[in-house]
C-alpha cells in the first residue's frame, strides 16, 4: 500500500509539473463578446491606438492626421476630440507625420524632420528638433506602422522608432534598405534632450536589401519595459536605454517562413507584392487585466486579383489569413488562434481595454459603427 501511495504522488507529482499545453483553434471559438465604436459621417478609418486616462477615465482613442477622438471602451460613444491644427501657433513645423496621446493632458507629435510638440492641457508645454545629423545614415526615414513608432518610456521620457527603407533608391538602381543601419530607435526627454539611440542590427542578409517592409520595427512598451521585433523574424528584443538587454525567439505551433517582398516594376511605376505564402508580423500588443502578451502576424494570403497593382484599388481584395499569438509575462506561448479576412475586408485594429482584447471583425453590417470581436485573455492565463 505504502508504494501504491508513494507511485500515486508521483504521478500526481508529474502531471501537475507538466508544462501547460498551448491552445490552438479558431479565434471565433473565443470571442468572449461583441464591441462596437459610434462612427458619424465624417468619419472613414479609424486607427485605434489604445487606451489612455481622459477626463479621470479609461478611454480608447483613435488618431488620423493630427486629430484625436475619445472614445467610452464599454458603450463606444465619443467623449471629446483634440486636433493639433495644421498652421499657427499650435501647430507642429514641417507638419504631423505620427501623434500619440499618452494621459488626459500630455499628447506628443513629431516628424522625419526631428520636429518635436509635446501638448498639455491642450496648450504646446515644448517645442524642440532632435539633432538627426547625427545617424550613420540619414539620406531617409519614415516611420514604421504610424502610430506604433513613438512610445513613453518615464514620464517625460519618450522613445522613436525609424525606418529607413528608401522608395527612391529603386529609380536610382540601388536597394532602398541599408543592412548596416542601426539607429532604429531614439530616445529624449520633454525638453528636446537626446539621451541615447540604439546600435544594433537587423537579423537579415543581402536578400532583403530591397524589401520595403524588412526595416519596419514592431513595437511595444508596457510598465517601462520596451520591446521590438523585426517583421520578417521571430526574435524578441528587449530594449533599455538603447541597449539591447534580452533576445528572446518567439514560439509558434503553425510554421512561420518569412520570404521578403519584392520589387515588380521599372523605375517609373511598380509595386512590393510579399509572397503569399510568407509570413509577417505586424503588431505586438499587452493586455494589463491578464499580463498577457499579443503578437499578431499574416500566416498567408491569396492575391484574388494579381494583376491590378494599385494599392488602394487592392486594398479589399486579398484573401488573408492571421495568426493571434498569445504568450504569458514570460513570453511562453499559451494560444495560437487563427482569423480569417475574406475578400472585401481587411485587418485594421487591434488593442487592449479592460473590457478585453478588441479585434476588428472583418464584416461590418453599419456604416454608423465600427464592430469589434472581444477577447478575455484571462481564458488563456495561468
Amino acid at each position: 500500500m505504502k508504494n501504491l501511495c508513494l507511485l500515486f504522488l508521483a504521478v500526481l507529482f508529474f502531471a501537475c509539473s507538466k508544462e501547460k499545453e498551448s491552445i490552438q483553434g479558431k479565434l471565433v471559438d473565443f470571442v468572449s463578446g461583441e464591441m462596437s465604436f459610434e462612427r458619424d459621417a465624417e468619419t472613414g478609418y479609424m486607427a485605434f491606438l489604445g487606451t489612455v486616462n481622459y477626463e479621470s477615465k479609461e478611454a480608447a482613442y483613435t488618431q488620423w492626421n493630427g486629430v484625436f477622438k475619445f472614445y467610452d471602451p464599454k458603450s463606444g460613444r465619443k467623449l471629446g476630440s483634440f486636433e493639433i491644427p495644421p498652421e499657427g501657433p499650435m501647430s507642429l513645423k514641417g507638419r504631423v507625420h505620427i501623434a500619440k496621446s499618452f494621459d488626459e493632458s500630455t499628447i506628443v507629435a513629431t516628424n522625419t524632420l526631428g520636429y518635436f510638440n509635446v501638448y498639455k492641457d491642450d496648450t504646446v508645454f515644448s517645442s524642440f528638433q532632435l539633432d538627426m545629423g547625427d545617424f550613420e545614415s540619414n539620406t531617409f526615414f519614415s516611420f514604421p506602422l504610424g502610430g506604433n513608432a513613438l512610445h513613453q518610456v518615464a514620464p517625460d521620457q519618450y522613445e522613436v522608432t525609424y525606418d529607413p527603407f528608401d522608395f527612391m533608391a529603386q529609380r536610382m538602381g540601388k536597394h532602398g534598405f541599408d543592412l548596416a543601419f542601426s539607429s532604429w530607435i531614439v530616445k529624449f526627454d520633454e525638453q528636446g534632450n537626446w539621451l541615447c539611440k540604439t546600435d544594433f542590427l537587423a537579423p537579415y542578409d543581402e536578400s532583403y536589401a530591397n524589401s520595403a517592409v524588412a526595416s519596419e520595427m514592431i513595437r511595444m512598451v508596457e510598465n517601462g519595459n520596451s520591446w521590438g521585433m523585426f517583421s520578417y523574424s521571430d526574435s524578441l528584443y528587449q530594449i533599455k536605454d538603447c541597449e539591447v538587454v534580452k533576445r528572446i525567439k518567439l514560439q509558434s505551433l503553425s510554421p512561420l517562413s518569412y520570404f521578403p517582398d519584392k520589387f515588380e516594376g521599372d523605375k517609373n511605376k511598380g509595386s512590393w507584392e510579399i509572397p503569399e505564402d510568407g509570413a509577417l508580423n505586424y503588431r505586438l500588443v499587452h493586455d494589463e487585466a491578464s499580463g498577457m502578451n499579443v503578437r499578431m502576424t499574416l500566416l498567408k494570403q491569396r492575391k484574388s486579383d494579381p494583376d491590378i497593382k494599385d494599392a488602394h484599388k487592392r486594398m479589399y481584395l486579398n484573401e488573408s489569413t492571421y495568426l493571434l499569438l498569445l504568450y504569458d509575462y514570460e513570453w511562453k506561448l499559451r494560444a495560437e488562434l487563427e482569423i480569417f479576412y475574406p475578400t472585401g475586408t481587411r485587418f485594421e485594429n487591434i488593442f487592449c481595454t479592460s473590457e478585453g482584447l478588441m479585434i476588428n471583425k472583418p464584416e461590418q453590417k453599419s456604416e454608423d459603427e465600427y464592430e469589434f470581436y472581444k477577447i478575455d485573455l484571462s481564458q488563456f492565463a495561468d
